[in-house]
């Protein structure tokens, strides 16, 4: 909500405010599909949403992104940093239950 300047919020250009909406509801979508027992769905999307930000923060800070170039070379914003820490742990998270459903030859699903 801070790097998006609130709610509804003023991010230029505006591609990149609705970038921060589609990762929020992603994120509101995931942890419904895991409460609710799609755990196969739910740890897929967990790992797009986790990727997704790591790569725009890899692209913001080194060539920048079209049309927005204010954090080039902010490597170490504390805000930013945080966020790598956390989308790379939910990245990991994400690939060992993945991993964990998936067993040669069969697919594990909720109910078993």
């Amino acid at each position: 909500m801070i790097d998006q300047g609130g709610f509804p919020g003023s991010v230029t250009p505006p591609y990149v405010g609705i970038l921060f909406y589609v990762l929020e509801f992603a994120g509101i979508v995931t942890a419904i599909l895991l409460l609710a027992g799609f755990v196969g769905l739910g740890w897929f999307l967990a790992l797009g949403i986790s990727a997704g930000p790591l790569v725009c923060y890899l692209f913001s800070r080194g060539t920048g992104l079209p049309g927005y170039g204010d954090d080039i070379g902010n490597w170490l914003e504390p805000l930013g940093i945080l966020s790598l820490v956390v989308e790379a742990g939910l990245f990991v998270l994400a690939a060992a239950m993945l991993k964990s459903l998936v067993r040669p030859g069969k697919v594990r699903t909720a109910g078993g």
